[in-house]
């Protein structure tokens, strides 16, 4: 009997003005580093609670601290977050977090706390844990309800990429991104090094001259960065276990990475933390490195991220739940545990291209309707906000 097809609806929970949520969380969130022990100690104390900390916000400038303000806020107010607690040192800095939350997802209730205006780690963890107990009663009232795959941004993302990636779990995600981009929904493709060398493919993709100009703006900036540090990325990979993968060269590995983005035009390119007002697929410029590219997908809205690895990655996001796939039958084996989807099967031939974007298609379903992912399961889950200069 031939599979069925995949249907394009989820139970998400809708929230009033906004997009829906495949989760619910209570998160606590910390706006400056400082104040992570307390972000901690409440998670412990606070049954399901989601602790989301920093690894900066103290003496941040210009673009590092905007941005800064803008990945975490829009993490606190992310469409699978219902509820939040902004905690600090003192409280400039978690006002203007729950500032930028509070824009994002105005439905939302959320609650700054701070030690200076507290006062002391215990007394303001106290604090903390009667402020999660009356957000908890704002959460039991929620429900799930039908939603539609238009409703949704989806992030896509390729980490330990090998032969097997580019080969067949980046092009089994460009299908799939295909599917929601004319469903009408939103894909986010990033990882600004790894399209140097496909960057003239992708432009002529671009739905504008202003698109194109961005895109290729991107990674002119990222090699002119690259050079100024005395690195020559061109004709090299500069990463060790993408070499033990197979992939001689950053052209070679991003003319896979870029099959994740599908075919459609690209309609906008966005910086960490930015909303785009577009639907369609759309280009993030922001850094290759995992947890951050988690990070900034996250930031700009997604509800979930394809996560594919060749060589075996385990991290995953907080807040948006990470998908980790495979199309390398020894990873699948090595590190089950830590893989949502084996797809392997492809590879030896057991597995059509078109079976296996159809199992991803209800993977992705189901955990927008709630499933765990391995990864938070296992809670291995990070966030790291891109630094742009120096701290002072």
């Amino acid at each position: 009997m031939p599979r069925r097809k995949p249907g394009n609806t989820f139970m998400g929970y809708r929230r009033p003005g906004g997009p829906p949520g495949a989760r619910n969380h209570l998160v606590v969130v910390s706006a400056m580093d400082n104040a992570n022990p307390l972000a901690r100690r409440i998670g412990k104390l606070v049954r399901e609670a989601v602790v989301v900390n920093t690894t900066f916000g103290r003496n941040l400038f210009g673009e590092d601290e905007r941005q800064h303000y803008r990945v975490m806020g829009r993490t606190a107010g992310h469409p699978n977050v219902g509820a939040a607690i902004v905690v600090s040192l003192e409280p400039k800095s978690a006002q203007d977090v729950a500032d930028v939350a509070a824009a994002a997802s105005p439905w939302m209730p959320i609650e700054t706390l701070t030690i200076h205006e507290t006062g002391g780690t215990l007394q303001t963890a106290s604090r903390g844990v009667e402020i999660a107990q009356k957000l908890y009663q704002h959460l039991s009232a929620a429900r799930r309800g039908r939603c539609d795959l238009s409703e949704i941004t989806l992030g896509t993302e390729c980490g330990g990429s090998d032969t097997t990636s580019g080969l067949v779990a980046n092009p089994v995600t460009g299908v799939l991104a295909d599917r929601i981009v004319d469903a009408g929904g939103v894909v986010l493709f990033s990882e600004t090094m790894e399209i140097v060398g496909a960057e003239h493919l992708l432009a002529k993709r671009a739905a504008s001259p202003k698109v194109r100009k961005k895109l290729l703006g991107a990674v002119k900036r990222t090699m002119d960065y690259a050079h100024a540090m005395g690195m020559d990325i061109i004709g090299c990979n500069p990463t060790e276990d993408n070499i033990q993968g197979g992939l001689s060269s950053i052209e070679e590995k991003s003319l896979g990475a870029v099959k994740k983005a599908g075919a459609r035009d690209i309609v906008d390119v966005i910086a960490p933390g930015e909303l785009t007002k577009e639907r369609g697929c759309v280009f993030l410029d922001a850094p290759s490195a995992g947890v951050e590219n988690v990070t900034a997908l996250a930031a700009c809205g997604s509800q979930a991220i394809v996560f594919n690895t060749g060589n075996g990655n385990p991290i995953g996001h907080p807040v948006s739940p990470t998908i980790k796939v495979t199309a390398n039958p020894r990873t699948a084996a090595r590190m089950a545990e830590n893989t949502d989807l084996d797809i392997s099967g492809v590879m030896r031939g057991e597995l059509s291209r078109d079976e296996a974007v159809d199992l991803l298609h209800e993977e992705l379903t189901a955990v927008l309707s709630g499933k765990r992912t391995r990864a938070e399961i296992l809670e291995e889950t990070e966030i790291t906000v891109s630094r742009l200069a120096l701290n002072l």
